[in-house]
Order: C-alpha cells, then sequence, then structure tokens
C-alpha cells in the first residue's frame, strides 16, 4: 500500500522515515506496548538468532521503568517509535 505525505506533514517532522527502500520479498516487524524486562530480552535474541530488525513502539512508562531494557533495543540496532506515555 503507498500513502501520501502531505509535504507540510513532512517538513514538520523532518525527522521522520518517510521512505523505505523494499523489496518484494520484505517483511516490516514491529512489537507494541514494551518495553518488558522478561519479554522483550527473549525477543531480542529470537530476533538475532534469525538475524532480523525491527521496530518497537514503546510506551514511555515503559521506557522510564526499564531504561536499560530500552537501551538494550538500541543497542541491538533495532528501530523505536513513541506508543504513548502511558
Amino acid at each position: 500500500m503507498m500513502v501520501t505525505v502531505p509535504q507540510w506533514l513532512r517538513m514538520f517532522y523532518h525527522s521522520v522515515e518517510w521512505q523505505v527502500k523494499d523489496s518484494p520479498n520484505s517483511v516490516f516487524i514491529t512489537f507494541d506496548d514494551g518495553p518488558h524486562p522478561v519479554i522483550t530480552p527473549k525477543v531480542l535474541d529470537i530476533l538475532d538468532k534469525y538475524n532480523a530488525k525491527a521496530t518497537f513502539f514503546c510506551v514511555g512508562d515503559n521506557v522510564q521503568k526499564y531504561p536499560e531494557t530500552y537501551q538494550q533495543i538500541l543497542s541491538c540496532g533495532h528501530r523505536t517509535g513513541n506508543h504513548s506515555f502511558n
């Protein structure tokens, strides 16, 4: 699916990556509502096993509670996004 983003919105959020080069075999993996100190490391291990990258949409409150787990996501080379604060 292709979505056209208005230019004014792109200018307002200039640091957002609006286009991603993909191939017919691309899969985009996302996880919501983390990080969780027990579940997230297990997910990271599975992603590492398959040399896969994902985007984690984190809850701000959880990031504050578990900063080490959030940092682990980043250290493994994954992307993060804001899901909400609490």
